[in-house]
């Protein structure tokens, strides 16, 4: 028993002692560990100046050492030491401000998905279909028919008669909308007019560019008129159009023979007065029903243009005295000056422009003997107008009376006329009308004394009017500001243009669409970065109609 016992304790005190040894062999493994990465240090390099933040790293590696490199045997392996040198980190970039040229540059070239809808606008308008067709082999060569594509559209880059928002379509179709910009003639009028030029234009292009005639290239136009639904898919997408009248231009474009302009039936009744068209069978176009439609063949002859200011419709008597803004017809002008006393308003008024646009002096015997029969203060003002482009000093005494006619209309009329007139020798009969109880005159006179004296204080009341609690107010004297043009007054402008109506805002854009001063793009800048999300698509729709950016 007792040799039982000294055998278990024997072998319980082996166990411990390999226990022990086995410890050690663990601590020598992990200081042989701790000995390798400590091996630098052995061979000069002091670990305690490396930097935790990597100023300065160490690293070991296995190649051969170059000159004046130290070396060493770690754990039976030959290393190599070699100290990087500091790491220099670039000075911190500054954030690129929202709202600054970089921003808007980023937003108008950003983004090739598209984007959700964001907001909408129903306006009614005039759509030509503009379509390029080239033949088939010409479409297979890719990089010739690139070449080709940009020689073709080309002929449309030049100035129209009329001006008009242009849209990419479907194919080669481009979207032109006529309508959109205020104070203009009828639209249907101005797009009929465009589309003639482009089927004269290119075909007269043809003749020349012997590449374009080579490749056969065609072009065909089709018209509709109604209302659209403008889809705004954020500021750096250009936006979509909806609606018959766009999709009905594509189909006619599409079903119009070569140098062929194809029309609806809205258009054909309505330019019947100015134009000749050639009637087509009712026929299926894409998914619509059977229709009738219309080729555009030509204007009509002056005589039969002259013979519709009689028409019973006011559409066609409104449509002749648009026409003869256009047409050489100074022979034929008594229809015209018929028109001035029509009972249609909308005819008289069309008519009294046409007078201005043409300075007929033939008019004027007839102009002053219904002004003082004149009740209504839009004619009476148009009459003013009138008297002001035809430009005879001997109506100066009527419209000097008329700056002081009650209805504000008539004196703004009257002072815009008056000092186109007399000029400075106006200023005398004006002065009345600086404090004028209506804001629009006060702000036209103001601007008028400004531009003849520069006086700071008619410039400050300018600048006071613009943020007066009458739209019309604001918008006359932002009118007369931009029209300034000075750095200080188109400042003043678009310092002011975030708290304006977004009607007035769309205004203010259009005007400076058409401005030549300097510091336009500084303009567009401030307003688009100081302007909520929904005018900023019409900001980008202004730069790019302002050709300031590429």
């Amino acid at each position: 028993m007792n040799s039982i016992l000294m055998i278990v304790i024997a072998v319980v005190i082996l166990l411990l002692v390999f226990v022990m040894f086995s410890l050690d062999d663990h601590e020598e493994e992990k200081e042989g560990f701790l000995d390798e990465v400590k091996a630098p240090d052995a061979i000069g390099v002091d670990i305690a100046t490396v930097a935790v933040d990597s100023e300065v790293e160490s690293e070991i590696i296995s190649e051969p050492p170059a000159e004046n490199q130290s070396n060493q045997t770690v754990a039976g392996e030959r290393v190599y030491a070699r100290p990087v040198s500091k790491i220099e980190l670039p000075e911190k970039l500054p954030l690129v401000e929202s709202g600054s040229e970089d921003d808007l540059r980023l937003r108008i070239q950003l983004d090739e998905r598209l984007p959700l809808p964001v907001s909408f606008e129903e306006s009614n308008a005039v759509v030509a279909a503009v379509q390029l067709r080239f033949p088939e082999e010409v479409l297979a060569d890719t990089d010739g028919f690139f070449k080709l594509l940009v020689r073709a559209e080309s002929v449309f880059g030049r100035e129209f008669s009329f001006n008009f928002s242009s849209y990419s379509a479907s194919q080669l179709d481009r979207l032109w909308l006529f309508g959109r910009d205020e104070g203009r003639d009828d639209p249907l009028f101005e797009a009929l007019v465009v589309a003639f030029e482009v089927i004269s234009r290119f075909k007269k292009t043809l003749e020349n560019d012997d590449v374009l005639r080579a490749s056969r290239v065609r072009v065909a136009v089709g018209l509709s008129m109604g209302k659209l639904l403008k889809i705004n898919r954020g500021i750096a997408t250009v936006p979509g159009w909806l609606g018959k009248p766009a999709y009905l231009a594509e189909t006619l474009a599409e079903a119009a023979g070569d140098f062929c302009i194809y029309v609806d039936d809205e258009i054909h009744k309505s330019a019947l007065p100015l134009f000749d068209f050639r009637e087509w069978k009712p026929t299926k176009l894409r998914s619509l029903p059977a229709i009738p439609f219309f080729e555009l063949v030509g204007w009509n002859k002056p005589d039969e243009i002259a013979a519709f200011a009689n028409h019973k419709e006011v559409y066609a008597r409104r449509a002749v005295a648009i026409a003869y803004r256009y047409l050489d017809l100074d022979d034929k002008l008594q229809p015209l000056i018929e028109l001035l006393s029509d009972p249609d308003e909308k005819v008289a008024i069309e008519a009294l422009e046409t007078v201005k646009v043409i300075g007929s002096e033939h008019s004027l015997g007839l102009l002053k003997r219904i002004f003082p029969e004149t009740q209504d203060p839009v004619f009476r003002s148009a009459i003013i107008d009138a008297f002001a482009s035809i430009g005879r000093n001997e109506v100066v005494p009527v419209i000097l009376g008329s700056t002081k006619e009650a209805n504000w209309k008539v004196r703004f009329s009257a002072s815009k006329a008056l000092y186109k007139l007399a000029g400075k020798d106006s200023l005398r009969h004006l002065e009345h009308l600086l404090g004028d109880p209506d804001g629009a005159v006060k702000a036209c006179v103001n601007g008028i004394f400004f531009r003849e004296t520069a006086q700071k204080e008619y410039a400050q009341a300018l600048a006071e009017l613009v943020t007066d609690l009458s739209k019309r107010t604001r918008k006359a004297a932002a009118d007369e500001l931009l029209a300034i043009e000075s750095e200080t007054t188109l400042k003043v402008v678009v310092n002011a243009f975030a708290d304006q109506e977004l009607e007035l805002q769309k205004h203010i854009l259009r005007k400076l669409e058409c401005s030549k001063s300097k510091i336009l793009y500084q303009c567009f800048l401030t307003i688009f970065k100081n302007s909520g999300e929904k005018i900023r698509p019409f900001i980008i729709e202004a730069v790019r109609r302002a050709g300031i950016v590429s």
